[in-house]
Order: structure tokens, then C-alpha cells, then sequence
């Protein structure tokens, strides 16, 4: 009986979110028509998100219509991603020799509105030197941390590219897209395919630490329509999107409380890539702190030495979760261990290998620039600036004073002095951070931010420099922390501000386009707009307050107009009843309401 009457519901419910999807399917299939694609090729990508999205919904009892913005956004996301994606498999198989692909190298015009841009976007030739090289070898049973590693014959062509100096899991990767059945764009697609994932916990995080779903969808969207990851993940296919994909992924798993998931999650995410090592700072500090109820100090008194021992021992024990961290510890170890064994049994060296990536890079010289190959280094900024000064001023105190702070940058980057100190510093921040019961959103967000402000750090004054697709690392981020507010409110629900639209999208366009030689200097800036965002979002304030007052005006005018429009059907309604030859006789339905409502009330009591 119960089922008979559930069963045209569930008819009903099943109906709407089977009409939601077709709905979607063929606005989609119209975009592909009008865009001039092929339909064909964004089929099975979008057959994959609807039964995936039909699953989730079914499984955790949600409909469709609940997350219909962020099927949207996925949906979207997924027809952009799938066109570069094409483009860039039409690129790599248009190429020549299998180890040389190499994409948009140096200055690339584009015409804009009769304007001529110079899109300054690094090369690079890393897919088909390293990555297809290194995948052939996986699959044909050479272990990667040998010499032989970076040898290969394929297809009449040798290719040497060095030494293997990266964690195992990469390599893993590699093969595994080789293993797929295309020709060599397999590790392409899985890099691809991590990229579009992440925006699942971006999405996550944006609406845990805000309590607002709209802000994690906005989210979402500016991270797939983030420049930098498009051009360096979906088009060029280069490596970070797996690490970064599991360490939001694991810290998505530490805000929902699951402990264990979100350390053996931020583990894989280290498994792939050492800059992953410095997203451990924060999941140590998680595990290693225990929430605590805000209470009063004591007053000292008069207390013994012992006593106050005493004292110190009992705050430790309650701001450190001891037991529970020693516990992670040694899941961390078994974890760690049964991946590394086996190559720790079969090559001893595989330590020296991996420590070969941190190390460094002196300038080879200050009177010109570095060579394009090399990686950027935060004191190629003041050299930059010394070599535009006319080589006749040079001896001016402008230019003497440029060129002792390229050579004191050098000296305190290379010798990872700065490095070092930074991070030591924001991990203090991270160990000081109070972590308070009932507030654990607000504990987490400033985890993350004071994570990517740390980051930051990292990839400016780290001896190895960085290139431009090392900071795709820092979409999320952008994208997560998009507006003053969410920063640095102390409240647990954060409403959406426009900025969240623009301003993740600007930040990786001012990394992705300018040269490379001074990109750095907007990474310089937007780490000291985060540290000042106080300061930056009063200013913003101020300064977009004609536009606030407009906006206030314009809402008033429109409610304004909405109300009389209300007023004016309600007239009209009751002179068409007026005038009706029924209105004389059929009551009027508010007065009938009335007047029962007051019969009733009148009559309670009575027989």
C-alpha cells in the first residue's frame, strides 16, 4: 500500500531529472553546432557526466534540480576542456618526431579589436621528451631510477633526457597512459581528466568554508575557465593536475572530519611531485593540534616552580592531540613504506635520486639575462631592472644599488635562506592559529589560506626556480580565495561578491601572459595584495562605492516598479470583479475567508 502510494512520486521525481538532463543534452549539442564542432567528439564526456551525476544523486538521495547550477557549470566546463583537448591532440599528432612536440615557443601575436597583443607563453617540449620516453620505458621493464631510464630507441630515433628524479607515482602515470590505446596522448588524457576532477573538491571547499553553495559553484567555474590551467594542463599537458588533485582532494576530506582519508589522500598527492612536501606543513599542523573551548587564564599567583611546570605540561596536553597524531604517524609510514619498498629494495639509490630536485641555481651572470630555457628566480627582478637603465647611468647609486641586491638575492636563494625562513615562519603562524570547538570551518579556511600564502613563498625564493606552469598549483587557491571577506571573516558564512567572478580569472592571466622574465613580480604582488587584503579590500571598498550606489538605486527603482505593477493587477482584478455579471452573485473569496475566520474564533466554546 505504502509503495503504491510512493510510486507515482518517484515516477514523477525520476521523470523531472530524466527531462533535466535531455534538456541539457541539447543545449549542449546546439553549442557544438553553433561553435562549428564536431558532436561526435563531446558525446561519451557528456553521456560520462550525466550517469555520474544520476548516480550521485540517486545514492546520496539529492535531485538533480538541487545541483542544477553546478551541473551547469560541469557541463560548460566540460565543453570547454573537450574543445582544447581536441585542439591539442590535432597539435600532437600533426607533429613530426615523436620526441619533440613543442608548443607556442617564445612571443605569440593575437589581434584584438585592431590592437596587437604579445601573448608571452612559455614552451615547452616536457610531454614527448620526458613524459612518452619515460612511459615506453615503465612498459618495457626498465625501473626508473637508472641511468638507463633516460635512454631510449624508438622509431629509428634516440632520445636521452637524464635522469629520473622525481617520486614513483609519476611514473606509474606515464605508463599507464601509454598503456591506453591511442598514439602517446594517453598521458595526456589522464593529465587532462585530473585537471577537470579537481574542480569536485574546489567545488567542496568553496561550500564548506563559506556555508554557501553559490560561492562553491562560482568557484568551480572560474577554476575551469582559469587561463593557466587550461593553456598548461588541457592544451600543453604538462604534469602537476594529479598532486594538485589529491591534496585538495585530501584537505576537501580533513574539512568534512575524515581524518585518515584526507592524510592518506595529501600522501599520494607527495607521492607524485616533491613541491607536494610543503602541503604536508599543513596536515602535520591539523593532525598535531586538538580543538580546544575557548577558556579564561588563570591568574599566576603565587605558584611554585613545580606548579607552573605543571601548568605548561597541562596546556600542551590540551593543544596537542598526541595520541591521534602518533596514530597518523604510523599509518604515514606503512603507507609511504609499502610504496617505496620495493624500490628501495631494488635500487638503492632511488634516495639520492629524489634529492637531486631541490637543488639550485646561481645566476651565470650579471650584465644579461638568463637563457630562455632556464627556470625564473626572484632575482632575475631587480637584474631585469638593472639592465633597462642605460648602460652609461649604471654607475649611479640606482644601478650600483640594483646590482648589490641581484647579487644579495642570489646569494640568500641559492644558499635557501629565504626558503627556509619563510617556512618556518608561516608554520609557526599554522602552530599559533587558535583551533576553536564549534568553529572548525573558520579554523580550516585560514589553514588553506595561510597553506597558499606559504606557497607563494616557496615558489618565489626556491633555488631550483619556477616556470610558469608551476602555478597552476595556485587556480584553487584563486579561485577560493576571491574576496577580502572570505579571507578574513570570522563568521561561518561568507555571501557571494562579485569579485569571485573576475578576480581568479585576472591573477592567472597576470601569471600566464606577461614575459617571463618579470612574471614573477605579479606573483610578488599578489601575494602582498593577500597579506594586505585588509588594506586592498577597504581601498576596493571606497573605491567601488559610485557603482554600489547606482546598483542600490537601480534595485529601488525596480522593486519600486515591481510593487505598482502588483498594485495595479490587484485593481484591475477587482474591477473585472465588479463588473463581472457573476460578482453579485459568488461572495468574495477573502471577505468569505474572513468572515469564517471570524466565525470560527467567535464560535470556539459554543455547542
Amino acid at each position: 500500500m505504502r509503495l503504491a502510494k510512493l510510486a507515482p512520486r518517484l515516477v514523477n521525481g525520476l521523470l523531472v531529472q530524466v527531462s533535466v538532463l535531455v534538456v541539457l543534452y541539447v543545449t549542449a549539442v546546439v553549442w557544438v553546432l553553433v561553435s562549428g564542432g564536431v558532436v561526435q567528439a563531446y558525446v561519451p564526456q557528456l553521456i560520462i557526466l550525466y550517469a555520474a551525476f544520476a548516480i550521485l544523486t540517486v545514492v546520496f538521495r539529492r535531485s538533480v534540480v538541487e545541483y542544477l547550477p553546478l551541473l551547469l557549470v560541469l557541463q560548460f566546463g566540460m565543453l570547454v576542456w573537450t574543445s582544447v583537448f581536441n585542439a591539442a591532440v590535432a597539435d600532437y599528432l600533426s607533429g613530426g618526431v615523436w620526441n619533440s612536440r613543442g608548443v607556442w615557443l617564445g612571443n605569440r601575436p593575437i589581434d584584438f579589436f585592431g590592437y596587437t597583443i604579445q601573448l608571452r607563453l612559455e614552451g615547452y617540449t616536457d610531454y614527448s621528451f620526458f613524459y612518452v620516453h619515460w612511459g615506453h620505458n615503465m612498459l618495457n621493464g626498465v625501473m626508473p631510477y637508472s641511468d638507463a631510464f633516460g635512454y631510449l630507441v624508438m622509431n629509428g630515433i634516440t632520445n636521452r633526457n637524464g635522469l629520473y628524479i622525481f617520486p614513483p607515482f609519476y611514473a606509474y602515470l606515464y605508463a599507464a597512459g601509454i598503456a591506453l590505446p591511442v598514439d602517446d596522448w594517453g598521458i595526456g588524457l589522464l593529465i587532462a581528466c585530473f585537471g577537470y576532477l579537481t574542480v569536485l573538491p574546489v567545488y567542496g571547499l568553496g561550500r564548506e568554508l563559506s556555508a554557501n553553495r553559490h560561492v562553491g559553484e562560482v568557484a568551480a567555474l572560474t577554476y575551469l575557465l582559469s587561463p593557466s590551467v587550461l593553456y598548461h594542463t588541457d592544451f600543453v599537458w604538462l604534469n602537476p593536475s594529479p598532486f594538485i588533485f589529491f591534496f585538495f582532494a585530501g584537505f576537501y576530506m580533513l574539512v568534512r572530519g575524515n581524518r585518515h582519508t584526507g592524510t592518506i589522500l595529501i600522501l599520494v598527492s607527495a607521492l607524485f611531485k616533491q613541491t607536494a612536501w610543503f602541503l604536508g606543513i599543513p596536515l602535520v599542523v591539523y593532525l598535531l593540534m586538538k580543538p580546544r573551548v575557548a577558556s579564561r587564564a588563570n591568574p599566576p599567583g603565587n605558584r611554585s616552580i613545580l606548579g607552573s611546570v605543571r601548568e605548561i605540561l597541562r596546556g600542551i596536553s590540551n593543544a596537542l592531540d598526541i595520541r591521534g597524531f602518533m596514530f597518523s604517524v604510523v599509518l604515514v609510514v606503512i603507507f609511504v613504506g609499502a610504496v617505496m619498498f620495493p624500490f628501495l629494495l631494488a635500487q638503492p639509490y632511488v634516495l639520492l635520486f629524489m634529492s637531486l630536485a631541490s637543488g639550485g641555481f646561481r645566476l651565470e651572470s650579471f650584465t644579461e639575462l638568463p637563457s630562455y630555457g632556464s627556470p625564473a628566480r626572484l632575482q632575475v627582478l631587480p637584474l631585469v631592472a638593472y639592465l633597462s637603465i642605460p648602460e652609461s647611468n649604471r654607475s649611479e647609486p640606482l644601478g650600483v644599488f640594483l646590482l648589490w641586491l641581484t647579487q644579495t638575492l642570489d646569494n640568500l636563494v641559492f644558499n635557501d635562506f629565504l626558503l627556509i625562513l619563510g617556512v618556518v615562519i608561516f608554520s609557526g603562524v599554522m602552530l599559533i592559529e587558535p583551533r576553536r570547538v564549534g568553529r572548525e570551518k573558520q579554523y580550516m579556511r585560514r589553514l588553506l589560506f595561510l597553506t597558499m600564502i606559504m606557497m607563494l613563498w616557496v615558489n618565489l625564493t626556491g633555488p631550483r626556480g619556477v616556470y610558469k606552469y608551476y602555478f597552476t598549483l595556485f587556480a584553487p587557491f584563486f579561485s577560493l580565495f576571491s574576496s577580502a571577506r572570505i579571507v578574513e571573516s570570522k563568521e561561518e558564512h561568507v555571501p557571494f561578491s562579485w569579485s569571485m567572478l573576475w578576480l581568479p580569472v585576472s591573477m592567472s592571466a597576470m601569471i600566464l601572459i606577461p614575459s617571463r622574465y618579470v612574471y614573477l613580480f605579479g606573483v610578488l604582488l599578489i601575494m602582498i595584495a593577500y597579506l594586505l587584503v585588509h588594506s586592498v579590500g577597504t581601498f576596493w571598498y571606497i573605491l567601488t562605492t559610485p557603482t554600489r550606489y547606482m546598483s542600490d538605486r537601480l534595485k529601488g527603482h525596480m522593486h519600486h516598479t515591481a510593487f505598482l505593477a502588483s498594485v495595479l493587477a490587484s485593481k484591475v482584478r477587482g474591477l473585472n470583479r465588479e463588473t463581472s455579471p457573476l460578482s453579485e452573485t459568488l461572495p468574495d473569496s477573502e471577505a468569505m475567508r474572513e468572515s469564517e475566520g471570524r466565525g470560527g474564533m467567535s464560535n470556539v466554546g459554543k455547542p
